[in-house]
């Protein structure tokens, strides 16, 4: 389950957002909308965080009110919302903050403040005494004050956060910041209970946005109805998620592995399997029908207590006792339900990676997860193949499949190494993910 959303006005600043995300340990992908959030639903079991682009920097503010709102209603529930603005203040910073604050009060009933730490010192941005600095320079004294779609007039970022807006705003100074916790602690608790909608903290280092942020979390810790949402270009939030201790799933999850094929030689290959490699085996509910409920509630409890990089592998048939006579009918309703039970898995447990036997069951699968075939990247051994999933909400997902008469003894073994590998590659990239309406 989500436990982030952090909703950005541009496609740049949400990749940025979702890398720094992905580079602390916790699996992230971004969402674009074109007005469109069911993306956001459908990956809200698979990732860490979510990062929903709405393209409305250089809209009109009843736009980007409209696009804020429905990211966050669209992404709930999280533990924490995040307003990623941009680093010079372009665009609809204040009503956008404005908008996700009120959204998250709606949603969560409790007490919503913003904290609001506009610098990114890597990128050469700073805040000192409520001003923004691009590289020791305010703001309007650079060439911003010239650009053309969004012209930076101020580098105060309580009237930046005030334009065409309520908010009320109270400042952590730089020399609080650096002084003692204490002060720091209190400095943040004061601006709380003075009725701040937003709390500004200053910072020039990574140091000094860390500081914040766990000031921020002990006044969280103290108050239970107390709840921040981050308004930053991403290192304010990072931080307030590391000083929440916000969970993170870990950058790897388990492997699933499908399997609906009788013949002798599948049965062959996964015993190789179940000896030569760890596997958490899943057996369906139901002989000759399978009861997909059940089925579904065994697979999810395995896929959760799974390691990353596990193998849980569902199979119908393990040993010669495990094959039954069946009718066509029966025959042809298996594939089926295999392709029902491993959508309704996925959408209940991220997995890193998918592995098929079986023509009939691969096809299901598929058309179960919205899939409209598989990008090759090429063979593991001749004539099993390894790819992507293409189109649809597991778009991009690696995935080995092969027949029920394909391989040697050892070609379970080889593919799923294979899909293993590759996993762990992925899971140094950042997802990105479109609507099904663009598809």
């Amino acid at each position: 389950m989500a436990h982030i959303l952090v909703v950005a006005d541009d496609l740049t600043g949400a990749n940025a957002s979702a890398a720094g995300f992905a580079r602390a340990g916790w699996s992230a992908v971004t969402v674009s909308s074109d007005g469109y959030w069911e993306a956001i639903a459908e990956f809200h079991s698979r990732f860490d965080v979510l990062v929903a682009t709405t393209e409305s920097r250089h809209a009109a503010p009843e736009v980007a009110v409209r696009a804020v709102t429905g990211a966050v209603r669209a992404g709930w529930p999280v533990r924490l919302v995040s307003s990623r603005i941009d680093t010079t203040l372009r665009g609809n910073v204040g009503v956008a903050s404005e908008a996700l604050l009120r959204a998250t009060r709606d949603l969560s009933g409790r007490h919503v403040v913003g904290l609001c730490m506009p610098a990114h010192p890597d990128a050469g941005r700073q805040t000192v005494e409520g001003t923004q600095l691009l590289a020791g320079v305010r703001l309007e004294e650079t060439e911003l004050a010239r650009d053309v779609r969004s012209p930076v007039h101020t580098s105060s970022v309580a009237e930046v956060l005030g334009r065409g807006t309520g908010l009320r705003t109270a400042l952590v100074p730089l020399s609080v910041v650096t002084g003692s916790r204490e002060r720091l602690v209190t400095s943040v608790r004061d601006a709380v209970r003075s009725g701040a909608d937003v709390v500004i903290g200053d910072a020039i280092t990574r140091e000094h946005l860390v500081r914040v942020a766990q000031a921020a979390a002990v006044v969280a810790a103290e108050e239970p109805s107390l709840m921040w949402a981050g308004i930053d270009p991403g290192p304010g939030s990072l931080a307030l998620a590391q000083a929440m201790e916000v969970p993170t799933s870990g950058s790897a999850a388990p492997l699933l592995a499908v399997s609906g094929s009788a013949t002798d030689l599948t049965r062959t290959q996964l015993q190789r399997l179940l000896s030569a490699r760890p596997v958490r085996v899943v057996r369906p509910a139901g002989r000759g029908v399978l009861d997909v409920d059940a089925t579904v509630a065994r697979l999810t409890a395995e896929l959760e207590s799974a390691a990353g990089g596990e193998l849980v592998l569902l199979a119908t048939v393990l040993e010669d006792v495990d094959v039954l006579p069946l009718s066509p009918e029966q025959s042809a309703q298996l594939p089926r339900a295999l392709g029902r039970i491993t959508r309704r898995a996925l959408q209940e447990r991220r997995v890193d990676g998918l592995y098929t036997t079986g023509g009939d069951v691969t096809a299901a699968v598929l058309a179960e997860i919205g899939g409209r075939g598989i990008e090759v990247e090429g063979e593991v051994v001749p004539l099993a193949v390894a790819g992507e999933v293409v189109d649809g909400p597991w778009d991009g997902m690696p995935i080995v499949t092969k027949g029920g008469l394909i391989g040697g003894p050892m070609a379970a073994v080889e593919c799923l190494d294979h899909l293993a590998r590759v996993a762990g590659q992925r899971n140094r990239w950042v997802r990105a993910a479109v609507p099904r309406e663009r598809l």
